[in-house]
């Protein structure tokens, strides 16, 4: 069963209304038991014309009680003045303005019925629409928060009077490029590269000397919106540097193209 095609179908609207046949009106329900999406549908409509109702409740004015007490006392009034074949008649046209009253609240309720139809359902994609823009603007705090974190981050590091500064210079043929690697007594490394942005297969790559052997620091992300990026944490290197790979990295560096490169001090 397609159950969002069948939420969407009118049913569930017909129903809360008292519009709906007696086999739709049982089926529905048997739906409610099965399918708990259903029955939440059914719920939340009910809950919409409740609120829809109470937004659109007209109060009478102060002065129809009045109106109406005035009205019973001169007819309680009339009746005792008039005899038995007069009250007949009066009751007669009494009766038909009441029917000719009720015909016409109905006609009102039936041609109203389709303008309610598309309010309640304006409300409630309203009330969707609403929820919606609530999850994105939750999303885009968690965001900011994680932002400030970060940023949080980056000045303890760079505050840090242990936090070790590493100048890493263009190499020959890539004189203009540099970078700044800050290295906590931790071991984590924080990047900031001035760099050319590469082709879409291609990555920048971090590496450490250790021991006399090139170990991988991380890849750097050229779409990051931070100043600084934290790579992979390296307890001690001889010398840092950062070549040129393909998208996703290399085991080894391809030193044919390593871009800048420095010692620690």
């Amino acid at each position: 069963m397609n159950i969002p095609d069948y939420i969407s179908s009118g049913n569930i609207e017909a129903y809360v209304l008292g519009l709906l046949g007696e086999e739709e009106a049982l089926e529905l329900e048997r739906l409610c038991l099965e399918y708990p999406e259903i029955k939440a549908a059914v719920q939340e409509t009910e809950s919409a014309l409740e609120n829809y109702a109470q937004l659109n409740a007209i109060t009478p004015p102060k002065h129809s009680k009045k109106q109406i007490w005035a009205t019973i006392n001169n007819s309680t009034i009339d009746k005792t003045a008039i005899n038995s074949e007069s009250e007949t008649i009066r009751f007669q046209k009494t009766s038909q303005l009441y029917t000719y009253l009720a015909v016409a609240a109905a006609l009102l309720i039936f041609i109203g019925l389709p303008y309610h139809f598309i309010k309640m359902n304006q409300y409630k994609a309203e009330i969707s629409t609403l929820k919606k823009e609530k999850i994105e603007i939750l999303a885009q705090n968690k965001t900011f928060q994680a932002q400030i974190q970060n940023a949080s981050k980056e000045l303890d590091v760079l505050s840090n009077p242990a936090t070790r500064n590493v100048f890493l210079a263009g190499v020959a043929g890539y004189e203009n490029n540099e970078a700044t690697l800050y290295w906590s007594n931790s071991g984590e490394v924080f990047l900031k590269a001035n760099l050319p942005q590469l082709s879409i297969d291609k990555q920048y790559q971090l590496w450490a000397i250790v021991s006399g052997k090139p170990v991988s620091a991380g890849l750097l992300d050229q779409q990051a919106n931070t100043l600084l990026q934290k790579m992979v944490t390296i307890e001690k290197a001889e010398m840092f540097a950062i070549t040129i790979e393909k998208q996703g990295g290399s085991i080894q560096p391809t030193l044919e193209q390593m871009v800048v490169a420095g010692k620690p001090l």
